[in-house]
């Protein structure tokens, strides 16, 4: 069957991050707190009782380094420009295509991504089964990637002892 592109916002509904509850968050909890930022995958906390996007979907940087995706699997809440999509799509396949997308900042200064402009973004969409398949080959990279530069941050470190 022939990929079909469609916009994003047409398969997904997008959701901008929002304020958090200081008073609960937790070091360390059952569901994330996720910001935009690309350091510690993005965690600030966590909530031990409540989440705001139940997994799996993807999160996306919304201001600063825009337009990078991560599957997310386990239920969070987004904070402020930390954009969140959910869809009936496989979260891998998902998150990949929208890391090959460009992003075309439209604002000057800080850039910023948002909802209606992630939702414009047109996408190639193979069958569902297919897409869960790339999805599964595109983790089994990643993992093998992983692995690989851990064995060659050792070996480095071995060198200099």
């Amino acid at each position: 069957m022939a990929w079909e592109q469609r916009k994003l916002g047409d398969e997904a509904e997008i959701f901008a991050g929002g304020d958090i509850d200081k008073d609960r968050v937790l070091e360390s909890g059952k569901y994330p707190i996720l910001a935009n930022a690309l350091t510690n995958d993005g965690v600030v906390g966590y909530y031990d009782d409540s989440f705001r996007i139940e997994a799996p979907a993807v999160t996306v940087t919304g201001r600063g380094d825009v337009g990078h995706a991560q599957a997310r699997k386990i239920s969070f809440t987004p904070v402020v420009r930390l954009l969140a999509v959910k869809s009936k799509h496989d979260v891998d396949f998902l998150g990949a295509t929208i890391n090959n997308h460009t992003v075309l900042v439209e604002s000057t200064g800080v850039p910023q991504l948002t909802a209606p402009q992630l939702g414009n973004y047109k996408i190639k969409f193979p069958t569902l089964a297919e897409e869960k398949k790339i999805g599964e080959l595109l983790v089994g990279l990643d993992v093998t990637i992983t692995l690989h530069q851990r064995k060659q941050s050792h070996k480095k470190e071995m060198k200099l002892c």
